[in-house]
C-alpha cells in the first residue's frame, strides 16, 4: 500500500451486494492510486465502496451516482460525519405512521411479486415515517439501510427477476440462504450496528450528489480543482442496465406518485438518461467526459474486457487526452453479471497527463555541441537555455545522471551505453538521444513522471506536516545572514582568551545558537520538500528526479529553480527610504524615547526591535499602538505596490545573493507573507491549505503568459550583467 495514514481504516465499509461493485478489488484498486493526492470524486459511485475507500485515505472526496438510492449510501457514509441511528430514532421508524394512508405505493406495486403483503405494508410504514427523522443524514441513513435489506431478502440482490416469493418458498435455497425467509426488520436490524460503525469524520468537507456526471462535473470543476477522478461507468453490452436491476431500490427512495411502472417486475418509466448504457450513446458519452475532464491531472477508469467499445477502441479514445497504462485482473470465480463471469478480466485504465512542447512560447531547435551546453551551464550564462530542445535535453539528462536512476532509464527504454563512468555516460547519451529529438524528449519526461512518482511515494505529507507544526519559534541563532560559523568565530572564538570563560558560554549561549540554526535548517528543508512537490504533482510540471543545481522543475518546458523568501527586510528598507522614510528600527527607537519605554541595545538588532515591539504591544496606549499600526501599514502600502511590480523585488532577490550561492538560472519565487504579524510568515510555509490553491492557481494559468513579462535584467557586484527568466507567486494571510 503506498499510503502511511491508517487512522481512518479502523472503520469498516459493510460489504455491499451490487453488480459491479468493486469492494473486492479495492487491495488492487489502491495501488494505482497516485501521491500528493487531495481532492477526488467518484463519478459512478454506485456502492460507494471506492469512495469510502478515498474518504479512508483522508482525501476530499466528492461522490456522485445519478441514481437516487446510491446517492443516499453516499449521504450517509460519504458525505455524513457523525449522525447516526439511535434507539429512538428506531423507534421514529418503526411506529404505526399516522399517515400510512398516504404511503401505499409498495403495496399496490409489489405485494405477490416481491414481497408477502405484510412486508410491503411495513415498507410503507417505514417509508412514510422516514421523513420524521431529525434530519436529511439519518433520513438518507433509513434509506440506504432499509435498500440493503431488500437486497439481502431477495434473491441474486437485484430486482430484475419475478422469482423472490418462489425462492422464498424453496426449503432448500432458505437453508442455503435464511433471509429470503426472514422479515425485513430482523434482517435491518442486523445490518444496523455494521453501518453505525462505519460512519467517521476524516477532516474533509466531504459531499454527494444525484446527477448526470456529464452536468455535474463541469460545475465542480468551476468552483475548485480536482486531483484525481475515479470512473466506473457502465459496462456497455455487459450488465449496464442498473435502472431494471435495481428499480425497485430506486422506486422506494423516489417514492413516486407520477411514473408509470411496466413489465413483469414493475420498472418504471421512463428511465433516467445515462447517455452511458446504449451502444448509441456510450462513445460520444466517453468524448464528452474526457474532454470534461481534461484539467484533471489524474483518472483511473474501471472497465473490462466484454464491455463495448473493446479495450483496445476506449485506449485509443483516452490516447486523444491523456497518457494512458493498462492493467487487467482476471476474475477467478463469477460475482454475477456477463462482466465478471470467471475468466473475464477487469480492466483499469491509469491516465496521466501528457507530456507538452512549446505550449505559448516558441521552441527553437538549433543544435549545440554537449560542452557548449556544459560550458553555458557552469558560468552561469544560462539564457540560451530557454527554448532550445537540445538544451532542455541536456538538463533533463543531467537531471536523471544518478547511478540507479540512469541505469533505470536505460533499461526501461531498451538503450545500451558503450561508456562506464557517469560523466561519460552523461555526453553518450546526450549525443544518442538527440538524433531522434521530440520522440526522445517524450521517453525522457515519461521516465521522470514515473521516476518521480515512485520517490514520492516514500513522503508521508501529512505526518511530515504535522512534525512541522512542533516548531514554536524560528531563531536562527546566529546574525550574520544566517552564517552560525561566523557567528561563532566573530561572537565566541575570537572574543575569549580564557578557556573557562568559554566554557561557560556552552550551556547560556553556544547550545542555545546552534540549537536553532539546527531547527531552521530541519523546518527550511522539509517545508521546501514538501512545497516543491505540490509544483511536481501539477500536470504542467515536469520535475528533476536528480535534484541539479540550478533547476527544481520546468514548468510547460521552460527550466526553473524555486525559492521560497518572504518579503525582505533590506527590501522593506530600501522602500522606505524611496519614501523618505527612515529605518524602522531608528524609528521605533525614537518613537520609544517619546513614550519614555526603556529598551537595550542588544548585540543583535533583532533583539532591540523585539523588545521594543512587545513593551510597547504590553503600555498599549493611543500612542503605542498607532506607531505599531503606522509601521505596519507602510509594510502593507510596499507589499501592494510590488504586488502590482514584481519586477523590483526580482531585480533585489537576485542582487543580494550571497556570493557563495550566486548564479543566474530562471527562478520562481514563492513569498509568504503574513500581513497580520510579517515577523511570523515563517509559519506559511507548513500552511499547505493555503499554498496549495495559490501555487495551483498560477500554474494553471502560466500556459497564458507574455514571455516578455517574465524577462529581468540585472547586475551582479563584478560578475557584470545577467537575463533570466522570472516571476513571483505571492501568498498573503
Amino acid at each position: 500500500m503506498l499510503f502511511k495514514n491508517y487512522q481512518y481504516f479502523a472503520y469498516e465499509f459493510p460489504e455491499p451486494q451490487y453488480l459491479g461493485a468493486k469492494y473486492t478489488l479495492l487491495k488492487w484498486l489502491i495501488k494505482y492510486i497516485p501521491p500528493n493526492i487531495h481532492t477526488t470524486i467518484d463519478a459512478f459511485a454506485g456502492s460507494q465502496s471506492v469512495a469510502y475507500l478515498l474518504k479512508q485515505l483522508g482525501f476530499q472526496v466528492f461522490t456522485n451516482d445519478f441514481l437516487q438510492f446510491n446517492h443516499q449510501i453516499g449521504k450517509s457514509l460519504i458525505e455524513n460525519k457523525k449522525h447516526f441511528l439511535d434507539k429512538q430514532d428506531l423507534e421514529i421508524l418503526f411506529q404505526n405512521s399516522p399517515q400510512k394512508n398516504s404511503f401505499t405505493l409498495i403495496e399496490s406495486l409489489y405485494t405477490d411479486l416481491f414481497f408477502e403483503k405484510e412486508q410491503a405494508i411495513f415498507l410503507d410504514n417505514c417509508r412514510a415515517n422516514i421523513q420524521f427523522l431529525e434530519n436529511d443524514y439519518k433520513k438518507s441513513f433509513a434509506i440506504a439501510l432499509i435498500n440493503r435489506s431488500l437486497q439481502r431478502k431477495i434473491t441474486m440482490g437485484h430486482f430484475g427477476h419475478t422469482q423472490a416469493l418462489v425462492y422464498a418458498g424453496d426449503k432448500e435455497r432458505v437453508k442455503r440462504n435464511p433471509n429470503l425467509a426472514r422479515p425485513i426488520q430482523d434482517i435491518f436490524m442486523d445490518l444496523l450496528p455494521r453501518y453505525n460503525k462505519a460512519i467517521f469524520d476524516n477532516g474533509q468537507e466531504n459531499k454527494s450528489f444525484s446527477e448526470n456526471i456529464l452536468d455535474l462535473l463541469p460545475k465542480i470543476l468551476k468552483e475548485q480543482s480536482i486531483d484525481l477522478i475515479y470512473l466506473d461507468p457502465p459496462y456497455c453490452d455487459s450488465h449496464a442496465d442498473y435502472q431494471s436491476f435495481y428499480h425497485l431500490a430506486e422506486t422506494y427512495t423516489e417514492y413516486w406518485q407520477d411514473k408509470q411502472f411496466i413489465n413483469g417486475i414493475k420498472r418504471y418509466e421512463p428511465q433516467k438518461f445515462s447517455g452511458f448504457d446504449k451502444k448509441k450513446d456510450v462513445i460520444q458519452s466517453f468524448h464528452t467526459l474526457f474532454e470534461i475532464s481534461q484539467e484533471i491531472p489524474n483518472w483511473l477508469m474501471s472497465y473490462n474486457d466484454r464491455s463495448f467499445p473493446t479495450v483496445q477502441d476506449l485506449t485509443d479514445i483516452i490516447k486523444q487526452y491523456k497518457k494512458v497504462e493498462v492493467v487487467t485482473k482476471t476474475y477467478q470465480n463469477g460475482r454475477g453479471g456477463k462482466g465478471s463471469v470467471a475468466g473475464s478480466q477487469e480492466v483499469l485504465f491509469i491516465c496521466n497527463p501528457k507530456s507538452v512542447f512549446n505550449i505559448s512560447f516558441q521552441m527553437k531547435n538549433e543544435k549545440e555541441s554537449f560542452n557548449h551546453w556544459k560550458n553555458l551551464y557552469e558560468t552561469d550564462h544560462l539564457e540560451d537555455f530557454n527554448f532550445n530542445l537540445y538544451a532542455l535535453l541536456w538538463l533533463k539528462i543531467k537531471s536523471i545522471t544518478r547511478k540507479e536512476i540512469l541505469d533505470n532509464f536505460l533499461n526501461s527504454n531498451n538503450f545500451s551505453l558503450k561508456e562506464k563512468g557517469l560523466n561519460q555516460q552523461f555526453e553518450e547519451l546526450y549525443g544518442v538521444l538527440s538524433d531522434n529529438l521530440e520522440q526522445n524528449h517524450q521517453k525522457l519526461n515519461d521516465f521522470i513522471r514515473t521516476e518521480n512518482q515512485s520517490q514520492e511515494t516514500i513522503l508521508d505529507t501529512e505526518k511530515l506536516v504535522s512534525e512541522l507544526y512542533k516548531l514554536r519559534h524560528f531563531d536562527w541563532g546566529g546574525d550574520y545572514k544566517n552564517q552560525l560559523d561566523k557567528f561563532l568565530v566573530d561572537r565566541y572564538v575570537k572574543v575569549y582568551q580564557n578557556y573557562d570563560v568559554l566554557l561557560s558560554k556552552f550551556d547560556a549561549e553556544i547550545n542555545r545558537a546552534v540549537q536553532g540554526y539546527v531547527f531552521c535548517s530541519w523546518y527550511n528543508h522539509w517545508s521546501s520538500i514538501l512545497i516543491e512537490h505540490i509544483f511536481k504533482s501539477h500536470s504542467a510540471v515536469l520535475p528533476t528526479v536528480g535534484q541539479i543545481k540550478k533547476v527544481d522543475f520546468f514548468v510547460n518546458e521552460v527550466p526553473f529553480d524555486l525559492k521560497v523568501t518572504y518579503l525582505p527586510a533590506n527590501f522593506i528598507e530600501k522602500q522606505r527610504k524611496l519614501k523618505g522614510l527612515k529605518p524602522e528600527l531608528t524609528e521605533l527607537k525614537q518613537k520609544a524615547k517619546q513614550a519614555q519605554l526603556s529598551f537595550t541595545n542588544h548585540h543583535k538588532a533583532d533583539d532591540t526591535y523585539y523588545e521594543i515591539v512587545e513593551k510597547m504591544k504590553d503600555r498599549n496606549d493611543v500612542f503605542c499602538k498607532e506607531t505599531l499600526q503606522n509601521i505596519k501599514q507602510i509594510r502593507l502600502d510596499i507589499l501592494k505596490d510590488v504586488q502590482k511590480n514584481p519586477k523590483v523585488l526580482i531585480q533585489n532577490l537576485y542582487e543580494e545573493q550571497g556570493e557563495l550561492r550566486f548564479d543566474a538560472s530562471n527562478r520562481l519565487f514563492l513569498v509568504l507573507v503574513d500581513t497580520e504579524d510579517f515577523d511570523n510568515s515563517w509559519k506559511l510555509k507548513r500552511n499547505m491549505e493555503l499554498l496549495r490553491p495559490n501555487i495551483e492557481t498560477y500554474l494553471n494559468n502560466f500556459g497564458s503568459k507574455n514571455i516578455a513579462d517574465l524577462k529581468i535584467t540585472f547586475d551582479y557586484k563584478n560578475k557584470g550583467q545577467f537575463t533570466a527568466l522570472s516571476d513571483i507567486i505571492f501568498v498573503t494571510k
